[in-house]
């Protein structure tokens, strides 16, 4: 079966997701950035009606390039670090998703290392910096490396799955990590993309009119569809 993440910005849109169905969500704050870290308070409330199947917390201190300036990989070592210890309480498997890369657009290994200790057993997801990378192989090894649990990717492109590319990371990460697929996805195409690559999991929104805000009927529609075709 395949897993599905619903990216939300708010206690409301976690609610959503689970009273629909959704496995899992990845909650973060000023989705019209690229998503940044949420606050501790929204963090707490959403635990409260997060999926059994989890939540992931993107921690992003800034909007704007990936390219981290000095110092920012301890900030976010240091914020998983917190929310770790605050989410020691809850039932529900609290995960993190992280990213940034060197001038050159490469993965320090040492950073992945760093990261990877702070969120200790906590899940570990590598975000859409991914996409930017000099070398996707490359990378995606050294994240396997690293012991990350998986990697959110349209397969390089910008906004748009790259078919071809999201296929070749996943037989090359095959039992050593998830292909979390990303990119415009939608109920009216996400069946077919999930055929298409062989998916596990995907990630989404089910943005409704109101900036910011889940749509409940888009978010039933695609759990209808990824359960209705039996995938």
């Amino acid at each position: 079966m395949t897993v599905i993440e619903l990216c939300v910005e708010d206690t409301e849109g976690v609610q959503i997701a689970s009273q629909m169905g959704i496995d899992r969500v990845e909650l973060c704050d000023d989705l019209s950035c690229g998503g940044l870290t949420p606050s501790d308070r929204v963090v707490d409330s959403a635990l409260s009606v997060a999926p059994s199947g989890g939540m992931q917390v993107l921690i992003r201190p800034r909007p704007g390039t990936f390219v981290m300036p000095s110092g920012e990989e301890r900030d976010i070592a240091e914020a998983m670090r917190r929310l770790r210890e605050r989410t020691d309480h809850t039932d529900i498997p609290v995960g993190f998703v992280v990213g940034g890369l060197t001038s050159d657009h490469e993965i320090d290994q040492d950073v992945l290392s760093l990261w990877r200790d702070a969120a200790g057993e906590r899940p570990l997801t590598f975000h859409r910096a991914f996409d930017t990378v000099q070398n996707m192989d490359r990378s995606l090894d050294q994240l396997i490396r690293a012991g990350f649990d998986r990697v959110l990717t349209t397969g390089g492109d910008a906004s748009v799955v790259n078919m071809e590319n999201i296929r070749h990371l996943t037989d090359r990460a095959a039992g050593e990590m998830i292909i979390l697929v990303s990119g415009g996805l939608r109920s009216h195409n996400v069946a077919s993309v999930i055929h298409r690559t062989g998916a596990t999991e995907v990630h989404m929104r089910a943005p409704a009119q109101q900036p910011g805000r889940t749509d409940p009927d888009e978010a039933q529609r695609i759990v209808a569809v990824v359960r209705g075709q039996n995938l």
